[in-house]
């Protein structure tokens, strides 16, 4: 077992991908290592933004990756990974979980986990990598300024034991991480289309050039979303050129 066979557990961290980086930086981590933390008082979210989380009821944690097998523009099969270990994770507990380009996981039209993953390159290679996600599991009450979260909770009307969910994260993970360490792109790609959120349901979009309508189609395999345009256009996006217009 490569993912979750050390688990590194702390009670309060400032940032759970901030402490595996410091990790990093003292020593060599073994591959798979998680930093699973009650706490985090400085979560981050993607596009600088934080991701809050009340102690001790959910899922915020770190996997520290050495995937030197992968080109630095293969980097998003990692996201790719997560993402589908997420939601198969969900799926045991819930239906209508998909993947929200680029980095979210939905119940419906509800974020119920997020991923930041951190990269370090060396050349054209990727010399490790810092996945870091937060599923909400047993939290009830969101501040009010947090749009559309969810959790299994709310879902379910039912609190979990989340070192229990944790483990079985690690062995799903484990999964597909060995999957993509073997080769297997292409299971990984169909895991992964098969369940974006709104695949070719026409959607609302905003980019640089202002709004648009349009059909998801893909993710490629630089981590670019496909788009087929409502006028008939095909565009192709990559993370801060679109998003979707709720």
């Amino acid at each position: 077992m490569i993912i979750g066979s050390n688990i590194i557990y702390r009670e309060k961290v400032s940032s759970t991908n901030e402490l595996a980086a410091e990790m990093l930086k003292d020593n060599s981590p073994s591959e798979g290592t998680v930093i699973f933390a009650g706490e985090q008082l400085h979560g981050k979210g993607q596009r600088g933004n934080k991701w809050i989380s009340e102690a001790g009821k959910n899922l915020t944690f770190s996997i520290i990756l050495y995937p030197d097998f992968l080109q630095s523009d293969q980097q998003f099969m990692i996201s790719k990974v997560i993402s589908i270990s997420i939601l198969e994770l969900l799926d045991k507990y819930s239906d209508s979980i998909s993947i929200k380009w680029p980095n979210d996981i939905y119940h419906k039209d509800d974020k119920i986990a997020g991923i930041l993953i951190e990269y370090s390159l060396e050349g054209n290679k990727i010399q490790h990598c810092i996945a870091g996600a937060g599923i909400n599991i047993n939290q009830f009450n969101f501040p009010p300024d947090i749009p559309n979260p969810v959790s299994l909770n709310i879902i379910n009307h039912q609190e979990y034991d989340t070192g229990i969910i944790l483990a079985e994260f690690c062995r799903i993970c484990d999964y597909w991480y060995k999957e993509l360490v073997d080769g297997q792109v292409e299971t990984i790609n169909t895991q992964y289309h098969n369940n974006l959120y709104r695949l070719n349901i026409n959607t609302g979009f905003i980019t640089h050039e202002g709004p648009l309508k349009g059909r998801i189609t893909g993710v490629d395999t630089f981590g670019r979303i496909l788009i087929d345009h409502e006028n008939g256009n095909k565009g192709i996006y990559g993370f801060r050129e679109i998003e979707f217009n709720n």
